[in-house]
């Protein structure tokens, strides 16, 4: 553990930085540039409202079992489900009834995360699901604050359970760790498993737990008081990790972890020196990095190369440059000593200022929204790209974008300059737009809450299972999702393109009625205009320029069409969860049978007529075109125990 010096030999008026520093605000003299990538900010679904405000979306993230559905909480203590298409998202959870739930400014509802093996029919993680939230400063915590602290409120770790109707039972919380913190900021991050490893790997069933210094920024002087960053014997500006399952009378396991044989180091320590880490992800895909956004000061919001045993360096360094003084408003910086290349800090792999057009004046409030890695195949030309943000008041609060191999670990910053101009990897300004027409998160964001002074947007960053990247914010309600254009009406799933899975989407909602199938009723004329049917299937076949029995969408009933039912013949939806219009299963029923091979032989050789796109079809006659003998909507699989 480092021991700091005492800086009585450094002297400063006001904001003036002493001899020697760097600007403030301003240590990198560059600008970021203006990608020529562009993407649309497509409308997903709107949360309600809560507490007489517009819903503060803190986190979104999906289950591992198989599903479509997306979960996404609201810091004033609901977290929802849906799916891509609903028009209502229901409650999964209501964390704000359990005991002393506190919320205010940055606490809350804070992060959840399913245990990978929430959906393993008997795994002892079976439907287990953890939340971090804030909850009143009463009882005994786990951890206490520092020595001469006060004891704002704590931040909680706890396990639910599924209940036998699909939701989560509120009654089944355990505690599993209570972290007391000393003010009411830069407490408890994002929690979460790492999503890319198998089981039996060694790092399958840890829980990884971002935890800021304990905050401080109301006042800002002075801010990380007790040096909790550079203490390994608090939990406070640390990742913690550990096995959250309950193992006889202890509450967690701690798994091998580096500083397990440390004298005075917390076992749960994974990785330290961090300031407000709120965003912990892993890339899906490539070399599963795991990526760490961590909220800096006055001179560098960090995004960070998830390393066990990393010491990031704060407070006593902030991004590539050394803080001199952190304890003034703004904080002191300069550049790394000579010796920085062999020093024991693991440096960010991305960085910027807050002075954005570098006339050495803050730009607004700068606080970094960690993102995600595109791995979808809607954007081609985004794959592998990282996806975060800003998401204060500064600069319009920019999207930015990267190459994830281009976040790479460095030790050597002598020419700092010559890294992408300081920023380190080449960062871009990522320009979004709405049908089609460049605008703003922030303009989108004052458009739909009706306040055109809106500063701040809070942006989130999410991802589905699929790597398709999804924006929430705290300021207007909506999570919307980056696609290649404006959502086509047959795109039911908003996955960017009009394919076999909007046709499953389709025909598990045949029958219903309800709000959440609004979005599949293509036909709005006939006597079912409400009814999602078998003439809703017809429009979404003329629309795409497709037929019945057209299994790979190819605009013609041939060959492949007849091999996707042979080779898929007797396949069920029970056995196989994937079975749909791809694979064989033209009339829905969950069964590859004679009623799809009758849908390719009786339309054999049909092609969709270029004129027949787009109009307004007849009512079908009964069984002729389309004979659907059971029409269900497949519900969720059930996980309680």
């Amino acid at each position: 553990m480092q021991t700091r010096l005492p800086l009585i030999a450094l002297t400063f008026v006001g904001a003036a930085p002493v001899m020697g520093t760097l600007p403030a605000y301003n240590p990198i003299d560059s600008t970021i540039p203006t990608s020529s990538l562009s993407a649309e900010l497509v409308d997903v679904i709107r949360i309600p409202n809560s507490g007489g405000a517009f819903p503060r979306l803190e986190y979104m993230t999906y289950a591992p079992d198989g599903t479509d559905d997306l979960y996404v909480a609201d810091q004033r203590g609901r977290i929802y489900r849906f799916q891509p298409g609903d028009l209502q998202a229901e409650t999964f959870l209501d964390v704000g009834v359990a005991p002393q739930f506190n919320f205010a400014s940055q606490r809350g509802v804070r992060g959840f995360a399913f245990h990978p093996d929430y959906a393993t029919p008997g795994a002892a993680g079976e439907g287990k699901f953890f939340v971090a939230y804030s909850a009143d400063a009463t009882g005994t915590p786990d951890f206490p604050v520092p020595v001469g602290a006060n004891n704002n409120h704590h931040s909680v770790v706890a396990e639910y359970t599924l209940g036998a109707n699909g939701l989560i039972d509120p009654n089944s919380r355990r505690d599993i760790m209570r972290i007391a913190q000393p003010f009411g900021d830069h407490n408890i991050g994002n929690i979460a498993f790492n999503p890319t490893v198998a089981p039996g790997s060694d790092d399958y069933d840890n829980l990884y737990i971002a935890l800021g210094d304990g905050g401080n920024v109301f006042p800002a002087i002075p801010t990380d008081p007790f040096n909790t960053g550079q203490d390994l014997g608090s939990p406070l500006g640390s990742i913690l990790r550990i096995d959250p399952l309950q193992n006889g009378d202890n509450a967690y396991t701690v798994p091998d972890n580096p500083f397990n044989d440390t004298p005075g180091a917390l076992d749960e320590i994974w990785a330290y020196g961090l300031r407000n880490p709120h965003n912990i992800t892993w890339d899906l895909g490539g070399d599963h990095k795991m990526l760490i956004a961590d909220i800096g000061q006055d001179s560098a919001e960090e995004i960070n190369l998830g390393a066990a045993g990393a010491n990031y360096g704060w407070d006593v360094r902030e991004g590539t440059f050394d803080v001199v003084i952190a304890n003034t408003a703004p904080s002191i910086v300069d550049t790394l000593p000579a010796n920085h290349a062999t020093d024991e800090f693991t440096y960010p792999v991305a960085q910027y200022d807050h002075d954005w057009d570098n006339n050495n004046t803050r730009d607004g409030l700068f606080a970094v929204a960690g993102g995600q890695v595109y791995r979808d195949a809607a954007l081609s030309d985004f794959q592998g790209k990282y996806i975060f943000g800003d998401f204060s008041d500064g600069q319009e609060s920019p999207i930015l974008i990267v190459n994830v191999d281009d976040l790479v670990q460095r030790d050597d910053f002598s020419d700092l300059g010559s890294l992408s101009g300081g920023f380190i990897a080449p960062l871009e300004e990522l320009t979004i737009t709405r049908d089609g027409v460049p605008t703003t998160l922030r303009q989108i964001i004052r458009d739909a809450s009706g306040n055109q002074n809106q500063g701040r947007t809070d942006m989130r960053f999410a991802v589905d299972r699929d790597g398709g990247v999804f924006i929430l914010n705290k300021r207007d309600g909506w999570i919307r999702k980056l696609l290649p254009g404006p959502r086509e009406d047959t795109d039911f799933n908003f996955s960017g393109f009009s394919d076999a899975a909007d046709i499953d989407a389709l025909y598990a909602a045949f029958g219903n009625v309800s709000i959440n199938t609004a979005i599949f009723n293509l036909d709005d004329t006939g006597p079912s205009a409400n009814v999602v049917d078998d003439a809703d299937l017809l429009f979404w076949l003329a629309l795409t320029g497709n037929v019945i029995g057209d299994a790979n969408l190819n605009g013609q009933v041939e060959q492949g069409d007849l091999d996707a039912v042979l080779q898929n013949w007797g396949s069920t939806s029970a056995a196989n969860p994937q079975l749909g219009w791809a694979t064989g299963d033209l009339d829905g029923n969950g069964l590859v049978g004679q009623g799809d091979l009758d849908r390719v032989l009786q339309n054999w050789g049909s092609t969709a007529a270029a004129d027949f796109r787009g109009t307004n079809l007849p009512e079908p006659s009964g069984l002729a075109l389309l004979a659907v003998t059971l029409l269900r909507r497949r519900p969720r699989p059930s996980y309680g125990r």
